[in-house]
């Protein structure tokens, strides 16, 4: 009997600690996330990739005009 080293479950938990990480860090509840990453990890990666998109539309939003421009400088050149 072959002895894989990460298993399926394995794989599972530590994405559901990545994801209850990522929910502690931007103020979420981090019990969902952790249980949305550890039973559905492909759907739970999609949806923190949008979030994360989201996030990121909303700081350079938020900001004044002349530094979001800046921002959105920046990440057009390292495109």
């Amino acid at each position: 009997m072959e002895h894989n080293f990460a298993t399926q479950g394995m794989v599972s938990f530590l994405f559901g600690i990545f994801c209850a990480y990522w929910a502690q860090e931007t103020g979420r509840n981090t019990w969902l996330w952790f249980f949305f990453g550890f039973f559905l990890p492909p759907i739970a990666g999609i949806v923190l990739c949008i979030k994360n998109s989201n996030d990121k539309k909303e700081v350079t939003s938020s900001l004044p005009p002349h530094l979001a421009q800046r921002i959105k400088a920046r990440e057009k050149a390292m495109k």
